[in-house]
Formats: C-alpha cells, sequence, structure tokens
C-alpha cells in the first residue's frame, strides 16, 4: 500500500532528495560542531602561544612587582633589560 505511485517513497525527487538531505544536515551539525569546539577551547585555551608571549608576561609580573614595591627601580630596570635580551637573543 505505501509504495503504490511504483517510486519507493522518493516522492520523484531522486537524487537531488538526497543531496538535500545531505545539505541540510551539514547546516544542522556544522554550526553545533563548530559551537562545541569554541566553547571547548575556549574553557581549555589554545596551549599555543608565540614565543614573546612568556617574556611579555614575565614583564608583567615584573612590573605587578615593580608596583607593590616589592623590588627597587634599578632591579625592576636591570630584570627588564635582561628579559628583552633574552627575547631578541637567536637560539
Amino acid at each position: 500500500m505505501w509504495y503504490w505511485h511504483g517510486n519507493w517513497g522518493t516522492n520523484d525527487w531522486g537524487a537531488a532528495g538526497w543531496i538535500g538531505m545531505g545539505f541540510m544536515m551539514l547546516l544542522v551539525w556544522l554550526p553545533l560542531v563548530l559551537v562545541l569546539v569554541l566553547a571547548f577551547r575556549a574553557i581549555m585555551g589554545s596551549g599555543v602561544r608565540a614565543p614573546g608571549d612568556f617574556a611579555d608576561s614575565a614583564e608583567d609580573e615584573v612590573r605587578r612587582s615593580y608596583a607593590r614595591g616589592e623590588i627597587d627601580r634599578e632591579r625592576f630596570l636591570q630584570i627588564v633589560q635582561d628579559l628583552r635580551e633574552h627575547r631578541s637573543s637567536p637560539r
């Protein structure tokens, strides 16, 4: 009874029906996967840092120490100079 038209339920769409269904599945699943990946990366962090990032964070830490009064000006300038030399030296 179901296939009394003789086309086995394709409603005469043929391959276009399968292509359209695949396209619609991509429209649903691709954004969902993208959101999950972006959320995971935001929560876990990308883990990829540029070589200068470590020196910048070290400079920030030294600046905070200087601002709290833990080190004097001469020591602060020496540490910053050392960090910048280390960052610019080839490895």
